[in-house]
């Protein structure tokens, strides 16, 4: 009756990859308003949303005043999201 632990799964891969996505809508805005990583809280977000971020960064310039590298990411990343939660099979409901 007890079997593979689908629902932890299923709730790391949503809530994981959607903390990161948080994350990285927290720090565009952040640079909208010119809060740079003198504060704690931007570090953080930097250190967490930046292994997303810059492989992309590498493949595609910066265009004006548009980071793109930032919006592949994080489709890509959303993308993922959605073909991990699709990829695992139902779990049996437990009640």
């Amino acid at each position: 009756m007890f079997g593979f632990p689908l629902p932890i799964i299923h709730w790391l891969v949503e809530f994981g990859i959607g903390f990161i996505l948080l994350a990285m809508i927290i720090r565009a805005v952040a640079s909208w308003f010119r809060i740079d990583e003198r504060f704690a809280i931007i570090r953080f977000l930097a250190r967490i949303t930046d292994p997303f971020i810059d492989p992309v960064r590498r493949i595609v310039p910066p265009m004006g005043i548009l980071d793109m590298a930032f919006f592949i990411a994080f489709f890509m990343l959303r993308i993922m999201q959605i073909l991990l939660i699709q990829g695992l099979p139902n779990a049996p409901n437990p009640w």
